[in-house]
């Protein structure tokens, strides 16, 4: 029984790997590109809403999906069982995730995936950046996302549709941006465009801890590009603030904007020679924090009523301002060897502008508060100038007085 067993077994699966081969070999029918295009290929075809439905058949073969040899029902996957066409007017929209799954991942946990007050579904689509029918590869100069097409694709939104608390003028700026203009004028791929800064498919917003602009990621972000100076900014004082996590130390946004970032030797640029002070006064003008670091305040004031300030208010360039002592982005204290205000290095400090200059024109003080206190020789001096200046003007007033009294007592005699 149980070799008759055994045998009845054997032909059973013999039975059934030969149905298997059967229906293997069964041919299946699939829509092929040729099929789709027997409509599509026409100029005219459109929906009744007016939305065109040409694809250029050639446009499409020097696509990145035309090289790989992809098909319309790769894509267009409900209709691989449809034998009867013209098919549904109503298809399902292309699944693009089903490939990119990478992609997808990163995508789903982004500020695009999330609907918007102005449309229900998502608020980018893959298309709305990559386009359609002829998607090129991010490396082909015609893609969208090529580094050179970027702004003009994130704008279609940003301009047109999305409406943000700061309004169209703010996304506008990029475009008065030294970033933008080594883009678009010098063609320089690897100047900082949108994806660069807010990343590619996991764009978060900038309220978000992990957005790559968030005040906790902005150094980094930078960084990407500005190495030495984001090695730089972390020796110095904000740097070290920063990475402790105190919230008022400033990063690159807080000094040189956002958008609208400008070389320092543009007039439009937040950091430009006669503007530094005016910006790093906004922190070190502010009662509030220097009460809770512990730095002096009226630094403005004082820095206004030297020399090197009222230069700098009529507009001289080559005088010093903050920058000129303190440094750019590495900024120590004082108490810090390496600090270029530290008085071992004050000689050197100021000899880049007053050449030979030695330890006792080192000593001469910027930030002073009270100079009949601080710095007694610089106050008599100050007096001795006022009082002289004075008696000078006064001199002149009563020769011209007398001068003018002389001519009328010639005019009235005569």
């Amino acid at each position: 029984m149980d070799n008759l067993y055994n045998i009845i077994s054997f032909q059973n699966k013999l039975i059934f790997l030969f149905i298997s081969f059967v229906i293997v070999l069964i041919p299946t029918y699939s829509a092929t590109d040729e099929d789709c295009l027997t409509c599509h290929e026409d100029p005219d075809l459109k929906t009744k809403e007016g939305k065109i439905l040409f694809v250029d058949h050639e446009k499409f073969l020097s696509s990145v999906h035309g090289e790989a040899g992809i098909s319309c029902v790769d894509c267009h996957s409900d209709l691989l069982k449809i034998e009867d066409f013209p098919h549904p007017e109503k298809l399902k929209a292309v699944n693009c995730e089903e490939c990119h799954v990478e992609a997808k991942e990163e995508y789903s946990k982004s500020i695009h995936s999330q609907p918007t007050p102005e449309k229900e579904s998502r608020a980018a689509e893959c298309r709305d950046c990559h386009g359609k029918h002829y998607i090129k590869s991010k490396d082909n100069p015609s893609s969208r996302v090529f580094p050179l097409n970027l702004p003009q694709t994130c704008e279609k939104c940003h301009l047109e549709k999305v409406k943000t608390k700061r309004g169209v003028e703010f996304i506008k700026q990029y475009k008065r941006s030294i970033h933008f203009q080594a883009l678009e004028k010098a063609g320089l791929t690897v100047s900082a465009n949108c994806s660069n800064c807010h990343g590619v498919h996991d764009i978060k917003g900038v309220i978000d801890p992990l957005s790559r602009i968030s005040r906790r990621n902005i150094i980094g972000t930078c960084g990407k590009c500005h190495k030495g100076i984001e090695r730089d900014y972390l020796e110095g004082v904000h740097g070290k603030d920063y990475v402790k996590g105190i919230k008022d130390a400033p990063v690159c946004t807080d000094c040189h904007n956002e958008h609208d970032i400008s070389s320092p030797q543009s007039l439009d640029s937040r950091v430009y020679a006669t503007k530094v002070a005016a910006v790093c006064s906004r922190c070190h003008d502010d009662e509030t924090l220097a009460r809770q670091y512990g730095f002096l305040t009226a630094r403005l004031k004082t820095y206004s009523s030297s020399f090197h300030g009222t230069a700098s208010k009529f507009g001289e360039t080559k005088v010093a301002n903050c920058a000129s002592c303190h440094g750019f982005h590495g900024i120590r204290p004082s108490h810090d060897p390496k600090s270029s205000v530290h008085p071992d290095n004050l000689p050197e400090t100021c000899g880049k502008c007053h050449a030979g200059a030695g330890i006792n024109v080192a000593k001469g003080k910027i930030h002073v508060v009270s100079e009949k206190t601080t710095n007694k020789w610089a106050y008599l001096v100050r007096i001795f100038y006022i009082v002289l200046i004075a008696l000078i003007i006064s001199v002149f007033l009563l020769f011209i007085a007398a001068d003018i009294f002389h001519r009328f007592s010639q005019k009235w005699k005569t």
